[in-house]
């Protein structure tokens, strides 16, 4: 459990650095700039989601083990 806590405030910090925020380049006004930004977030939001899938298979596996 503390390995995952430190795992998602590594994440955390790493997110909302400077150093991960958008580098010189990054152009909005490109008229693929919406797509790519959606495909992002979409691609980001499934690994979080299947990250919270894979916890609860985890956690219930454990407790029918325990049940026996």
């Amino acid at each position: 459990m503390k390995s995952i806590v430190t795992s998602l405030f590594v994440t955390c910090c790493l997110a909302v650095s400077q150093i991960a925020q958008a580098h010189p380049g990054h152009d909005h006004s490109h008229w693929m700039s919406g797509f790519i930004h959606l495909v992002t977030i979409l691609a980001v939001g499934s690994v979080i989601l299947g990250a919270v899938v894979a916890f609860q298979q985890h956690t219930r596996r454990k407790g029918s083990n325990k049940e026996d």
